[in-house]
């Protein structure tokens, strides 16, 4: 069995089970239980191997740091939310906003304060942009391309101070370990993101869109005649809308004591979330309960505190200066550069201890500003409790590259699949394949932890550059965290700016489709370059 095609089974399981239920943890779930089927036969055989890859996995040292970073960095995010530094943000600028064109660039500026996650970015700069924009009278659909723009494209291209980081480094070392590469993660993510065509291509035409901005108002509903009676059925469905809304806010907000003493554990009920399902019939279609369908807690808990910038900049500023200072600091020798120590520094151990290191003196920092440590704790734990489901995502990513490794995927692949692809043409197939599974299935994590184990185990029977692949898969990643309907970024977007999500969608579409076009031929013309 060893090197044969039944190694292929475990991820002929995930990616069709992911396209079908459109979430990518089951899929993993499943292909797990398995492989592990494969090498122990029996229910209680196979179960208890699949638990052993899970426990194994987390085990490692590198990964158990990972875990914890992912953790920490959640719990950073809340803590900025709940003690008014989103809101000080907010408030700071919505007062200097002039124009529609200013008001783009100020956008794109704003993401200096918002990388460090999609939708904090969105959940923080959508709500204060569709304030400005309804000011200036301009079109919401055009400010909420520029913040998705400026959301997953440009995070995943930041090297530094992002959740993206994090799952990008432990996801390039397991596969990498599970497969013999012999390659620095945080040395071979550096060099992919310039090869990650589609966030450059992208930045690139939003750049465009914004310097050849001009103003258009939104259009006014009609009001009178036909056209008249047309528009007063809207504005009574969203007179109606808006009317269950602020009951779901006013229920939530009794909640809010409840919510702070027991970490979300009424919303998360199932009765608690029955009510507060907003009423999807007004465009004629019904839809499953997500969590645009209630507010967020942590949003609740953070609406009586005073708007603070500086309990933003402060503990945003230290982090990043600590991110930088550990990593030089870990990478550091004799006769080495700044840049060499960076390359050879344990990036993944000094981003954990910036973000830990940031946590312990922000706690000091909001106490000594007063803010009360129920709060504060509660930010931390709700924050972190986020990340929970990348953190498991990324655990079942290791554990089933780990039985596809016992299963003797990578020598099958060598022997078989790599004589069929030319190494010119597997970047530029990788991606198309990622794009299409990626907007299917909305997850940009989700494919990255897919497509990478088959990228690097063609990338070693080809010879081509394992920087490329890893470009091209994290380029189809992108793909459809921007574009997909069914991504969070795309659904929490329109929810934020009171859009239509399928509209909003294919609205998208058509720019990221013309860039992916473009990025196919890149990738093939790149692909036929020896590159390291």
């Amino acid at each position: 069995m060893y090197g044969s095609a039944w190694s292929l089974v475990p991820f002929l399981v995930v990616i069709p089970l992911a396209l079908w239920t459109r979430q990518v943890l089951p899929g993993l779930a499943v292909g797990l239980l398995v492989g592990a089927w494969l090498l122990h036969p029996g229910p209680l055989s196979s179960v208890s191997a699949a638990v052993q890859y899970v426990l194994k996995e987390t085990a490692q040292a590198d990964n158990l740091r990972l875990i914890l970073f992912l953790y920490g960095f959640g719990a950073f995010v809340g803590l900025v939310r709940v003690t008014g530094g989103v809101a000080g943000f907010a408030q700071w600028m919505t007062e200097r906003v002039r124009s529609q064109r200013a008001a783009l660039w100020v956008t794109w500026a704003s993401s200096l304060f918002t990388f460090m996650a999609p939708d904090f970015r969105i959940v923080t700069m959508g709500p204060v942009m569709k304030q400005v924009f309804d000011r200036l009278r301009a079109k919401r659909q055009t400010v909420a391309l520029i913040i998705d723009i400026t959301s997953t494209p440009l995070i995943a291209l930041i090297p530094t101070g992002t959740v993206f980081v994090g799952y990008m480094v432990g996801l390039l070392g397991g596969v990498g370990r599970h497969q013999a590469q012999p390659a620095y993660a945080y040395h071979l993510l550096l060099r992919s993101l310039p090869l990650n065509f589609f966030s450059l291509a992208m930045l690139g035409f939003g750049l465009w869109i914004t310097w050849r901005h001009r103003a258009e108002p939104e259009p006014e509903l009609p009001a009178e005649g036909a056209a008249g009676e047309a528009g007063e059925r809207l504005s009574r469905r969203q007179r109606l809308h808006m009317a269950a809304q602020l009951a779901q806010w006013e229920t939530a907000r009794e909640l809010v004591p409840a919510l702070a003493r027991e970490h979300r554990r009424s919303v998360a009920s199932p009765d608690a979330g029955s009510r507060m399902t907003s009423d999807a019939a007004s465009d004629g279609q019904s839809k499953p309960n997500s969590d645009a369908d209630f507010p967020d807690p942590l949003d609740l808990v953070a609406e009586g505190v005073r708007p603070r910038l500086r309990h933003l900049v402060f503990p945003l500023v230290l982090l990043l200066a600590l991110t930088l200072f550990l990593t030089w600091w870990d990478g550091r020798g004799p006769a080495v550069s700044v840049w060499q120590a960076f390359v050879r520094a344990d990036a993944a151990r000094a981003m954990l201890n910036a973000v830990w290191i940031t946590i312990g003196l922000s706690f000091i920092w909001y106490a000594l500003h007063r803010q009360p440590l129920a709060r504060t704790l509660y930010g931390f734990m709700a924050g972190g409790n986020e990340m929970m489901s990348v953190i498991v995502l990324l655990i079942l990513v290791w554990a089933v590259s780990a039985v596809s490794a016992d299963l003797g995927f990578v020598p099958f692949t060598q022997r078989v699949l790599g004589h069929l692809i030319p190494p010119s043409l597997l970047a530029p197939a990788l991606f198309l394949f990622g794009c299409l599974i990626s907007y299917v299935i909305g997850s940009s994590f989700g494919t990255w932890g897919m497509l990478m184990p088959l990228g690097f185990s063609l990338a070693a029977s080809t010879g081509a550059s394992l920087a490329l692949i890893a470009g091209a898969v994290f380029a189809s990643g992108t793909f459809g965290g921007f574009a997909s309907p069914l991504s969070d970024n795309t659904v929490a977007m329109a929810t934020v700016m009171r859009l239509p999500v399928m509209a909003y969608a294919r609205a998208k579409l058509v720019p990221a489709l013309a860039v992916a076009a473009v990025c196919i031929v890149a990738y093939a013309v790149v692909g036929g370059v020896r590159l390291p």
